[in-house]
C-alpha cells in the first residue's frame, strides 16, 4: 500500500471514491472534489499511466455514451490486503494437525491436480516444447522464467516466488511446482538452487538432448 499521504492528494481521493463507488465519471469526480472537469482528466490520465484506473465508454440513461472509470487490480491492491496473513494462519494450522510430512502431501496433491487439469497444454509435445509450454504455465502465474538447452539437456530458471513470503516457513509450498514437473515431463528434474533456501533464483535442470539447439533464442536461452 502506498503511503497514508497519497489518499490525502485529490489522485488519492479520486481513488478512494472510486473504491466505495467502484465506477464514476469525470463530473462525477468533478462536482465530488471540487475541481474542474479538465482537471480531474488529468489527475486519471496519470492514473491511467500507472496502471491504477482503467476507462470504458458506457451509456448512462439517453445520453450518448460516457467514460466511465474504475480501479484496476493492481489500484485494488493500493488497499490492505489481509491474504497472506490468512494463508500463513492456514498453513500454520494444517502443520500443526498434519506434520510437515501433511503439508508436503497437500501440495503434492495440489500439483497433480494442476497437472490433470491442464494436461491437454503437454500433451503430444516432446521435452523441449513441455519444457517451454511449462514456462508459458509459470509465466501466466506471475513467474518471471527463462529456459533454454545445457551441456546435458535443458535448464529452467524462476527469478522471483509468488510466495517467496511463506516458502522460507512452509518450504512444502515448492511441493506444488515439483509434482506438477512429475507429471508432465519424461525425466525427474534436479533441482541446483531455491528461492526457498534462500538463493536468489529457483533452477531446475534436465536430462535428455535438446532437439533444436540452433533455434534457441540468443543460442543460449529463451524466454
Amino acid at each position: 500500500m502506498r503511503e497514508a499521504s497519497f489518499f490525502q492528494t485529490t489522485r488519492g481521493r479520486i481513488v478512494q471514491y472510486l473504491k466505495r463507488h467502484r465506477a464514476a465519471t469525470a463530473a462525477q469526480l468533478s462536482l465530488e472534489h471540487h475541481v474542474t472537469a479538465n482537471a480531474v482528466r488529468q489527475h486519471l490520465a496519470r492514473l491511467q499511466r500507472d496502471g491504477l484506473v482503467n476507462e470504458r465508454s458506457e451509456r448512462i440513461g439517453r445520453t450518448k455514451p460516457t467514460l466511465v472509470y474504475s480501479l484496476t487490480p493492481e489500484g485494488e491492491r493500493l488497499f490492505p490486503q489481509r491474504y497472506p496473513l490468512l494463508v500463513n494462519a492456514i498453513l500454520d494450522e494444517v502443520r500443526r494437525e498434519t506434520g510437515a510430512e501433511g503439508l508436503t502431501r497437500l501440495f503434492a496433491k495440489i500439483g497433480r491436480r494442476s497437472a490433470e487439469r491442464h494436461g491437454p497444454r503437454f500433451a503430444g509435445k516432446d521435452t523441449e516444447g513441455r519444457i517451454a509450454e511449462l514456462a508459458n504455465f509459470l509465466t501466466e502465474r506471475g513467474v518471471d522464467v527463462e529456459y533454454g538447452p545445457s551441456a546435458d539437456g535443458y535448464v529452467l530458471r524462476e527469478h522471483n516466488c509468488p510466495f517467496k513470503d511463506a516458502v522460507t516457513a512452509y518450504p512444502q509450498l515448492c511441493g506444488m511446482v515439483h509434482s506438477l514437473m512429475e507429471e508432465i515431463l519424461p525425466g525427474k528434474a534436479r533441482q541446483v538452487a531455491s528461492i526457498a533456501l534462500g538463493d536468489d533464483r529457483c533452477e531446475f535442470q534436465f536430462a535428455g538432448a535438446p532437439a533444436n539447439t540452433p533455434s534457441v533464442q540468443n543460442d543460449e536461452m529463451r524466454r
